[in-house]
């Protein structure tokens, strides 16, 4: 679902509302249906106050669903807590008479897409309005811990104080709402969408960066990066395909190539290319910047039965092929879209097709090769190479204006609670009783179920506290010997392992790129936080206060969590890496001991520790420190929390110190159960 694209007289239709359509939604006066999408349905609403405002009512056959609504609930409250500025603020959410809702506030303006189909390519002070506007906007989103994941030139809307980002807030509550269908889906549109989501790895804000990329190169020439294609192809031109990012001003050329680099970990932050973008004078030069660069859009008009008027045109490349238009938001097809239509037939709140651009001539790629036309049959080589890739690729539904791409091999089946995870997770290894006054600790794996585990790094000294790299092709742990602790690295089976860094005892951790470790380490009498970079060794401390602080942890989000006692018992905080000056941000602050924590994978959300021992629990609470809730209510000696991959289970060790046993819980509070056989001692559980 999407808000309203364009003003109320362009959008809602003549005859007002059906008669199954709500006439008041609660305190909201209902006035015209503006769209409709895979969640439900989007009114044109007023307040009490004769306010407009965009009314998100969930579809009939979801509103039973508690699984749903809850996702549903939560994620509206998540995106209440955005900035308001560059976005559509989240207003309210909840239930009447059965229909759950959102409501944000109602943005008047045409959507990016509208214009630069209609009047071409961006003059340069739009442009870098656009650029800094939607970076602003993503700052917003990430610092929230939420991420879009869906951000595309009709999720941007140009209204007259500059460009808003809508629909930040149900990217996840959608994709639960498609999995009442299919299984194995990516939200998101290709040419849009990057790579990592259409390989359905791991989805961090560096996703948002990409879009942010391709979108700023489509505001600049009206045509996407990737070209243009069928779903198929567009998605495989991300993965593998370089971009056309075309003659972009500086510094928006290079700030583009890296958003749309293909690693995750290599692109930038949305704070760091609003930084560049406005220069470096902070946060508060972004009303300046778009001040003196912005002009309002003119009024668009929405055709129904004639292509827009073409933009300027750059030479023409031989045998143009037409571009299929995005799918508007608000538009629900029962059939796959026919991709011989230049115009499709207009549907109620839908926006006119992007004007179709030729991709740069050049010879086809392996992956056009395999879908190309019939006669160009491709080498047995491009066959093989092709249809590993394409397996992820072939086939496709429509959920509120989103591509879904599904896996074939995947079978469909009814949504319901997360599986345990299959894959095996780092532990310590107690190979003789005595911890932790005595450490006979060696590294290794443990899978549910195995009789034992599997030893990786053995000897004599004491190695604990082990954690993959972000790639998963080496570990770090700490090992300490006649009473020194240093940083270790090895690779992911256990052989070379070398020292990195002297540090104070406590765990390290990767940063999110794989090039750094974050630890703790003596400076003077005072335990400071430091870094140091694998490839030469140089050392970088975070802090200087005298506070006691411990266990350090990169997120996805480029952010460290660490407890201090600066206020006087553990708490949590986090501070950025990258300017360790800035004031450190509290998290926990109900005074009660706060100590462990562990980032979700995507960063949104932080387990840890809280209570003293014995009597500790496992909470989970937001990455802003709000929503702080209990995950396990045991209170027996509960620690050391970590992840599963997927974000849906949470690892954690449960009993005496000296005889620990692993446990799992989903991350909803549901399954809890014993993880490690019984009789063997295996402590510092890690899944991800």
């Amino acid at each position: 679902m999407e808000s309203p694209p364009s003003r109320p007289g362009a959008a809602a239709s003549p005859g007002g509302l059906r008669p199954d359509d709500p006439t008041r939604v609660g305190r909201y006066r209902i006035e015209a249906k503006i769209g409709e999408g895979g969640m439900g349905a989007v009114y044109l609403g007023r307040d009490p106050d004769g306010r407009p405002v965009a009314v998100k009512v969930v579809r009939s056959e979801l509103a039973g669903d508690r699984t749903f609504l809850a996702r549903f609930h939560d994620e509206a409250a998540n995106a209440e807590r955005v900035a308001s500025f560059c976005t559509a603020q989240v207003l309210e959410h909840g239930d009447d008479l059965g229909m759950a809702y959102m409501v944000t506030e109602y943005i008047d303006g045409p959507s990016l897409l509208q214009h630069v189909s209609e009047r071409g390519a961006l003059s340069p002070g739009m442009l870098h309005g656009v650029a800094v506007g939607v970076a602003a906007a993503l700052v917003a989103i990430h610092s929230a811990g939420l991420v879009h994941r869906d951000l595309k030139p009709s999720n941007v809307l140009l209204s007259i104080s500059g460009p808003r980002v809508i629909d930040f807030g149900i990217a996840r509550a959608l994709d639960m709402a498609s999995a009442h269908t299919r299984t194995g889906q990516v939200v998101g549109t290709p040419g849009w969408i990057a790579p990592e989501q259409i390989l359905t790895q791991q989805v961090t804000p560096a996703v948002d960066v990409f879009a942010w990329g391709c979108l700023v190169a489509f505001a600049a020439s009206g045509r996407n990066p990737f070209g243009h294609g069928s779903f198929q192809i567009m998605a495989a031109r991300a993965v593998h395909a370089e971009p056309e990012v075309g003659d972009l001003p500086a510094p928006l050329a290079g700030l583009v190539r890296s958003c749309l680099l293909k690693e995750p970990e290599r692109r930038p932050s949305a704070r760091e290319l609003l930084l560049t973008l406005v220069g470096g004078a902070g946060e508060a030069a972004v009303n300046t910047t778009l001040g003196e660069s912005w002009a309002a859009p003119p009024p668009v008009t929405v055709l129904a039965s004639a292509p827009p008027p073409a933009p300027p045109q750059p030479a023409p490349t031989p045998a143009p092929t037409p571009q299929p238009p995005e799918p508007p938001p608000t538009q629900t097809r029962t059939e796959p879209p026919d991709e011989r239509r230049t115009v499709p037939r207009q549907v109620y709140g839908s926006e006119p097709p992007p004007v179709p651009q030729p991709w740069p001539a050049a010879e086809p790629t392996t992956w056009e090769r395999q879908a190309g036309p019939a006669g160009r049959r491709p080498s047995r080589r491009t066959r093989t190479v092709a249809a590993g890739a394409l397996a992820v690729l072939v086939t496709a539904g429509i959920a509120g204006g989103a591509y879904l791409l599904t896996r074939p091999e995947k079978k469909k089946a009814a949504a319901g609670p997360a599986a345990f995870p299959t894959g095996p997770m780092l532990v310590r290894i107690d190979t003789a009783p005595g911890w932790p006054d005595k450490c006979h600790g060696d590294i290794g794996t443990y899978k549910a179920g195995d009789a034992a585990p599997k030893p990786l790094i053995q000897g004599p000294q004491c190695d604990i506290l082990p954690v993959r790299s972000p790639d998963h092709t080496r570990i770090a742990f700490t090992r300490t010997s006649q009473g020194a602790a240093a940083a270790w690295v090895a690779n992911a089976d256990g052989t070379g392992a070398r020292k990195v860094a002297d540090i104070a005892g406590g765990r390290v951790t990767w940063s999110p790129d794989g090039t750094r470790l974050a630890y703790v380490g003596k400076q003077g009498q005072a335990r400071q936080l430091f870094i140091v970079r694998l490839e030469d060794g140089s050392i970088t401390r975070l802090t200087t206060d005298a506070a006691a602080k411990d266990d350090p942890m990169w997120s996805s989000t480029k952010r460290l969590v660490f407890w201090s006692k600066r206020d006087g018992v553990e708490q949590l905080y986090t501070l950025d890496p990258e300017h360790p000056d800035a004031p450190w941000t509290k998290l926990s602050r109900d005074g009660v001991r706060a100590v462990d924590p562990a980032w979700s994978p995507d960063g949104s959300k932080i387990a840890y520790t809280r209570g003293e021992s014995p009597a500790s629990d496992i909470w989970v609470m937001n990455a802003d420190g709000s929503g702080a809730r209990p995950l396990t209510r045991a209170g027996e000696r509960e620690m050391d929390p970590g992840w599963s991959r997927d974000g849906r289970w949470v690892c954690y060790v449960q009993g005496a110190v000296e005889d620990p046993e692993v446990r799992a819980i989903r991350a909803d509070g549901t399954g809890d159960r014993v993880v490690t056989p019984a009789g063997r001692a295996l402590g510092h559980p890690s899944w991800s």
